[in-house]
């Protein structure tokens, strides 16, 4: 069985948005309304003109081993899969939003009945995904996944700055790089146990190529295509 993580290293994100885009048609999420599975946030750092930069900074669900969402959930609408993947469920969710507020990443949004009539007109009534009212969220693109193909989001990026992996199997390069401790998640000590990482600007260069698609998803990369993890002096 896979246990599903993503790295994000933010020395190669570009802020391009190709990520929200791929998702946002690949999810059919009501984007005119500013609801969308993954957003890129810019970030300025630096107080001089020498040291001025900006720092993109994708988030989405981090499909945490230990979801609060799950926990507060009254219908059981939102799960947890054997993989790891937290998802919902819109046929049983009634709305309530108690994992939105429960969420410690910002991760979730509602699905209203006026937004679910547009995305008929947008996307098309005879491929609509989900019908119903309901919160909406990242499942890492779970249908592709169980396809043996990477989430739209890691698939579209132009930097190679999103890797998709399983943290169960030991040569993947995903499961090498959380282990070197490269990659840290968000608010570690919250005890959520988030299986999103992100690689730190300035510490490191990963090399990741899509083609290669593992037998449950997940990326695995030759010796040849991932660079030594060395921390920069």
């Amino acid at each position: 069985m896979a246990r599903y993580a993503m790295v994000v290293d933010l020395n190669t994100c570009t802020g391009c948005n190709a990520c929200m885009a791929a998702c946002a048609v690949e999810n059919q999420t009501p984007f005119w309304d500013g609801k969308w599975r993954t957003t890129v946030e810019e970030i300025s750092k630096g107080n001089s003109d020498e040291s001025a930069r900006r720092v993109f900074f994708p988030r989405l669900c981090n499909h945490c081993d230990n979801p609060p969402c799950v926990t507060v959930c009254p219908t059981g609408a939102t799960y947890q899969t054997k993989d790891g993947i937290v998802d919902v469920d819109d046929e049983v969710c009634m709305g309530c939003q108690a994992c939105t507020l429960a969420c410690p990443y910002d991760a979730r949004y509602g699905i209203h009945y006026e937004q679910n009539t547009e995305k008929k007109a947008v996307f098309g009534e005879a491929t609509l995904k989900k019908t119903h009212p309901s919160v909406d969220k990242c499942n890492f693109c779970r249908d592709r996944v169980e396809n043996h193909r990477l989430p739209a989001c890691v698939e579209t990026c132009v930097g190679n700055s999103r890797m998709f992996g399983d943290l169960d199997n030991p040569n993947d390069k995903v499961t090498q790089i959380v282990k070197s401790g490269l990659a840290q998640p968000l608010l570690p000590h919250l005890g959520t146990r988030p299986n999103v990482y992100y690689i730190p600007v300035h510490v490191q260069q990963v090399h990741f190529t899509r083609e290669a698609v593992g037998e449950h998803g997940a990326h695995h990369a030759t010796n040849e295509q991932f660079t030594d993890l060395t921390k920069e002096a």
